[in-house]
């Protein structure tokens, strides 16, 4: 899909015209058709039925949208290394041809102003790091901010709310409950196994908790994690080799992302701390039970990604002797 694009003279026009018509805005009584959504920039009156939705953020924004079948048209995509534009986390969880159906206009990275408008959405979302160019978003569309990263499914919830998809959301959410109810049914005494991830950042170790759909998961299941990781509250970044011991436990998964060049093997030699004779010290991993997961697709801020876990983990847990 392709639009003509506006001359930067009257694309200005416009902005300044509808600036000022925001101003003027009393958000604390919306028109017909609208209702009053609270979000990181403030309060803004959003169509209660959205139906051409401009997101700015392809794996934060985009990809869950998506999942709760909102009718996003226009999305932020990223290239990577001159390569074709892509979808991440969507073209991971979905697959190319679901993305290709869904016929979004690239918007570039970062979001080219011009080409939201000439889309013509009626609601803009966008997250908390687009703060300086709200204004301007705003006078396209009303626009919203999600806020800073939160538990996921609040995120999920919020999405919802502003798509109309709060029905699609709530019947994905009792399914997931389903799921987790009958997997923890299984498994005798989840608190007995200990899950740890181990991650790595440049040349050291690193761990972030509430890692979407994958630490969700693990938590609504109650498996129990290494002590530092179960009291983080922040990310830890780039830790030392040699405290790789607080990594260990009875299962261990390391992450790898194939489209930024971190393959397993790249993981496991090379610069990269993986290939360490320390690495192979943890009992976990001579016990064999050192696994690795997309990153893109495990943590994924999705339903589906959150049924893909809920199948990896019965497989990597169910009716074993972890001791």
């Amino acid at each position: 899909m392709t639009f003509r694009r506006l001359p930067i003279l009257i694309l200005l026009a416009l902005l300044l015209v509808s600036v000022a018509s925001l101003a003027a805005q009393d958000t604390s009584e919306c028109e017909d058709g609208f209702h009053l959504f609270d979000h990181f920039a403030g309060e803004t009156c959003i169509p209660e039925d959205p139906q051409r939705i401009a997101s700015l953020s392809d794996n934060f924004l985009t990809t869950p949208l998506l999942d709760l079948e909102a009718p996003v048209v226009a999305s932020h995509f990223r290239t990577w290394e001159g390569g074709e534009p892509f979808l991440r986390g969507g073209v991971d969880i979905f697959g190319e041809a679901a993305v290709q159906e869904a016929d979004l206009v690239n918007l570039g990275s970062p979001p080219d102003l011009e080409i939201i408008l000439e889309v013509n959405p009626d609601l803009i979302i966008g997250g908390f790091w687009q703060t300086e160019i709200y204004d301007e978003l705003s006078a396209i569309a009303p626009t919203i901010l999600m806020n800073a990263p939160v538990p996921m499914f609040e995120h999920l919830e919020a999405l919802a709310d502003a798509s109309n998809r709060l029905d699609i959301y709530d019947e994905k959410l009792a399914n997931y409950e389903v799921r987790i109810e009958e997997m923890r049914a299984r498994i005798d005494d989840p608190a007995s196994i200990t899950i740890a991830r181990l991650d790595i950042i440049g040349e050291g170790l690193s761990y972030s908790p509430q890692l979407g759909a994958m630490d969700q998961v693990i938590d609504d299941i109650g498996f129990s994690r290494p002590e530092f990781q179960a009291n983080a509250t922040e990310d830890i970044r780039e830790l030392s080799i040699e405290e790789i011991q607080s990594f260990d436990g009875d299962l261990i998964l390391s992450s790898y992302a194939p489209r930024f060049n971190q393959t397993i093997e790249n993981l496991k030699s090379g610069p990269y701390t993986l290939g360490d004779s320390l690495y192979l010290t943890l009992s976990d991993v001579q016990a064999g039970n050192h696994y690795w997961y997309e990153r893109d697709i495990w943590v994924g801020q999705t339903f589906a990604s959150l049924d893909i876990v809920i199948d990896g983990l019965t497989l990597l847990t169910v009716g074993r002797d972890f001791e």
